[in-house]
């Protein structure tokens, strides 16, 4: 046993370097992985699995963590966080969180709640003026002038569940073009002009009638401001980051760790460039503009909601484990177990589950697991997880009281888009107990 858990660290050091793996361990709980109930050799499969990748040229490069009653047992860094300049993978790597800013969102105004500052059946109208006069579409595909009154309007839990008939403008349709044209994700708009933006346009269907991915979390972050008076990126850091020691999260990159941020990549000539002004872009909406991908090296007015954060794997694995154990990290609390609970739970009818297999329930800010035989890995029903636009992905299951989260960057490439289920078949292979 003693023989095995030296080569495990063995293997930790070559995975992330003997500098980085001090670094981390100053900084995270690690413990060697047949402590909390993990196989050694097993769990060491994701360092070459995810080796043969890069070479292969399918990703660029990627960190993985996984962790285990509150104890890190893998952190691994593998291949590139630049492939194009060759620039070498590290465990502190930057990584735009895009859609994994929502669970972080979520969490901020539902501190809030626990307050009592507002109830989830509040219509939005009654912070956000503007939208007291939302209309709807005639019918999804209708022309946006083709528009008819709301049955009901949209309230805070709508938009936290992604029910209040918002689309999300990502794109290429008329109304997604309509955001670009009105600014609403211009690195130049704050919050509060985003709102207003939005209630120049239809929502795509009647409140509470489906589900549809949208943009409400960023309504969620501008229901903060307006309810606490301060800026979205204060709150964060006074509220979540700076109690749960979220040192390496934020809306932008400063000089001194600007090269610490990974480029997106995608895939032009079958070779992976980052996207950029001079190696352009894929086709597909703002999200793969050079100018929105590289607008996080600036302290810009847009720190939304939706595609906002940049952090690191710790970072958010320090975030993951504070919701599950019930809202607290090494003593700091910042919100009751219960209200974790009832953010982890599924919020949407039958007929409004998340995706083709019905398999996947939405909760406040969570995709949560209904049916693991139809999700492509063993999870544990009752787990909550959400991914980010340029393929990173964490989850959190707490029947195994485990957290897995892997970052990447990557857009429009096909090939890291099977990356949570390879990484789920590794992990959970590897638990013995």
């Amino acid at each position: 046993m003693m023989l095995k858990k030296a080569l495990s660290l063995v293997a930790t050091f070559l995975a992330i370097g003997i500098s980085n793996f001090m670094l981390a361990a100053e900084r995270l709980p690690m413990v060697q992985p047949e402590d909390v109930g993990f196989d050694s050799e097993k769990l060491e499969r994701i360092v070459p699995f995810f080796n043969k990748r890069v070479e292969e040229g399918e990703i660029a490069g990627i960190v993985t963590l996984v962790a285990r009653h509150g104890k890190v047992v893998h952190l691994s860094a593998v291949g590139y966080a630049d492939a194009y300049n060759k620039t070498p993978m590290q465990t502190d790597t930057l990584f735009r969180l895009y859609s994994m800013t929502k669970p972080i969102a979520a969490t901020a105004l539902m501190m809030l709640f626990e307050e009592g500052a507002f109830q989830l059946t509040d219509p939005l109208s009654d912070y956000i003026p503007e939208f007291s006069n939302l209309r709807v579409l005639r019918t999804p595909d209708s022309a946006l002038d083709d528009t008819v009154i709301l049955e009901r309007e949209p309230t805070i839990q709508d938009a936290l569940r992604h029910t209040a008939g918002f689309t999300h403008g990502l794109g290429v349709e008329e109304m997604d073009n309509r955001f670009v044209q009105l600014g609403i994700y211009n690195p130049d708009t704050s919050l509060e002009e985003m709102m207003s933006a939005l209630s120049e346009l239809p929502l795509r269907f009647q409140p509470g009638s489906q589900y549809g991915y949208a943009i409400g979390h960023d309504i969620a972050l501008r229901l903060v401001e307006i309810i606490t008076g301060m800026p979205i990126d204060e709150y964060m850091e006074q509220r979540l980051f700076e109690p749960l020691g979220m040192d390496d999260t934020a809306y932008w990159v400063t000089e001194e760790s600007s090269h610490r941020l990974s480029p997106v990549h995608w895939r032009k000539d079958g070779e992976l460039v980052p996207i950029d002004e001079v190696h352009g872009h894929p086709q597909g909406g703002v999200l793969v503009q050079p100018w929105s991908v590289n607008s996080y090296t600036w302290d810009q007015e847009y720190k939304g909601g939706s595609i906002g954060l940049v952090s690191t794997a710790a970072d958010y694995w320090r975030f993951a484990q504070t919701m599950l154990n019930g809202g607290e990290l090494d003593g700091h609390g910042i919100m009751g177990s219960r209200i974790v609970d009832f953010m982890r739970r599924n919020h949407l009818p039958d007929q409004q589950r998340v995706g083709p297999t019905s398999a996947i329930g939405y909760g406040l800010g969570f995709g949560v697991i209904e049916d693991s035989t139809r999700f492509g890995f063993p999870i544990s029903e009752g787990s909550f997880y959400w991914s980010g636009a340029a393929s990173t992905n964490f989850w959190i299951d707490p029947s195994e009281d485990l957290i897995v989260v892997s970052m990447t960057q990557h857009m429009r490439v096909a090939e890291a888009g099977s990356i949570r289920a390879e990484l789920g078949a590794l992990v959970y292979g590897a638990l013995q107990d």
